[in-house]
């Protein structure tokens, strides 16, 4: 199931973006940014530090202990505290696939990463609560080996996308700029 959902997600990541007008070649600060986050993304993996219930991982911004999932760590460690905060007080279960406006849906469509592959690095933290429901610590190190393991194979499908999604991201944060440019 998971390396049909890496499969799935790396030939969306690898689909061919859909010019705006004509091809944008993707601006160097928006490569550094998502190289950046690739790299926060690989040391979070490293770490293996996700956010608990207490035994087994779990599919929130922020735990009871402070510890953030995936992409809100990205976001802290992007200096967007703020953004984690409101999450974390709002709505600590937000799904970043949902998001389409705000200043977090900004901060998407300025991170380098395309929200699809937003979505699939927090899927990581989604587990089959069926499977791991008894209470042992062999259940919760298999748990948190599943996580290790999504997240590896999400920071493989961004670091393969990369020039395809770079050029996606460029495009769709213009496209946002030119709707609010007429907004205006």
């Amino acid at each position: 199931m998971t390396r049909l959902l890496f499969v799935l997600v790396l030939a969306a990541c690898s689909a061919t973006p859909k010019p705006v007008a004509a091809p944008v070649a993707p601006s160097s600060e928006l490569a550094m940014r998502r190289a950046k986050l690739i790299d926060w993304l690989h040391d979070y993996r490293v770490a293996g530090v996700f956010p608990s219930d207490g035994m087994r991982p779990i599919s929130v911004f922020v735990d009871a202990r402070g510890v953030r999932c995936p992409m809100a760590e990205m976001i802290h460690l992007s200096g967007r505290d703020d953004l984690v905060e409101a999450v974390h007080r709002k709505n600590n279960t937000l799904r970043l696939a949902t998001v389409h406006s705000g200043p977090l849906f900004d901060w998407i469509l300025d991170s380098g990463l395309t929200q699809e592959e937003v979505a699939l690095v927090q899927g990581a933290m989604t587990i089959e609560e069926s499977r791991w429901m008894i209470e042992s610590p062999s259940a919760s190190q298999l748990a948190i080996a599943n996580v290790t393991g999504k997240l590896e194979m999400a920071e493989a499908a961004l670091r393969s996308a990369t020039p395809t999604s770079l050029a996606m991201a460029t495009q769709r944060l213009i496209r946002a700029n030119q709707v609010a440019s007429r907004a205006r």
